[in-house]
């Protein structure tokens, strides 16, 4: 009965509603069954961060990270994947209203996404979202000087799109460490203090053109996947042409061939008749 008491009004409840419920009677979602389960997880979470009232805090992080471990592993990898899909239409929504808000609130609001698309595995979107925040904070860095983003952000933030495999994000920011490496290195420093600028600087440079040749890599493996496919398609459409014309080709000498023999038993036996038709005269002779 409580149960039932508790699924009924679940789905009478709005967003808000939903997420006190969830919070205050966690132990009760067990005994449901496991798509009312999953069901419930999922409109939680997102509830919580898209609904009507949605907070970016680390509450709502909890959240959804207590919305994923309360999911038995069957319909875990479901869960997340129904989680990536309408984040990841969300969330360029939520940043396309936030135009008209401050820096702070900007990054604050992709700081919160990055560490959501963490806890649900989207490693691709946290990196791209990571960068969108850098970059606005170099971007905002010429009026405040306390968002500028250090030389050693950007090269911790390569190396760790490198290690994630994706060597394009790691080259650009590769080349923005190389910026801030370059900026940092006409503040006149003390010989030791160019010293480890010049070792940065190197040891980011290995780093960038790993990253170009491993982007070039996956460039030149793709082009030449792509022209051994229009290669195979090229070979196959010749084959399959000669094919058509030979058939066509041999249809038509055979049909030739039928017709002159049939011309030619035609001519003999008019000529046979002729002689056998002359042969009574000759004797009258």
């Amino acid at each position: 009965m409580i149960v039932s008491f508790a699924t009924d009004g679940y789905r009478c409840m709005n967003s808000l509603d939903r997420i006190r419920w969830f919070q205050q009677i966690p132990h009760r979602i067990d005994s449901f069954p496991a798509n009312q389960r999953e069901a419930i997880h999922f409109e939680t979470a997102n509830g919580r961060i898209f609904g009507t009232r949605a907070r970016f805090d680390e509450e709502s992080l909890r959240i959804l990270e207590l919305s994923l471990v309360a999911t038995n592993l069957k319909s875990f990898s479901d869960l997340r994947s129904r989680l990536r899909d309408f984040m990841r239409s969300e969330s360029s929504v939520i940043f396309s209203e936030l135009a008209g808000e401050s820096v702070v609130a900007k990054l604050s609001v992709l700081e919160f996404f990055a560490r959501a698309f963490a806890l649900i595995g989207d490693t691709e979107s946290c990196l791209a979202i990571k960068y969108e925040a850098l970059t606005l904070r170099e971007i905002k860095s010429t009026s405040c000087l306390w968002l500028r983003v250090s030389h050693s952000e950007w090269t911790s933030f390569a190396v760790q799109s490198m290690e994630h495999g994706f060597p394009s994000i790691a080259r650009m920011a590769s080349e923005n460490a190389l910026l801030g490496l370059k900026r940092d290195s006409l503040i006149e420093p003390t010989s030791e203090e160019y010293s480890e600028t010049l070792d940065a600087a190197e040891s980011v440079r290995r780093l960038r053109d790993s990253a170009a040749s491993l982007t070039s890599s996956h460039s030149v493996q793709a082009q030449g996947a792509e022209y051994l496919r229009s290669k195979e398609l090229r070979i196959l459409s010749r084959q399959t042409r000669p094919m058509k014309n030979l058939d066509s080709t041999g249809s038509n000498l055979f049909r030739e061939g039928i017709n002159k023999r049939n011309e030619r038993m035609l001519q003999h036996l008019r000529s046979t008749q002729m002689i056998r038709d002359l042969e009574p005269h000759s004797r009258c002779i």
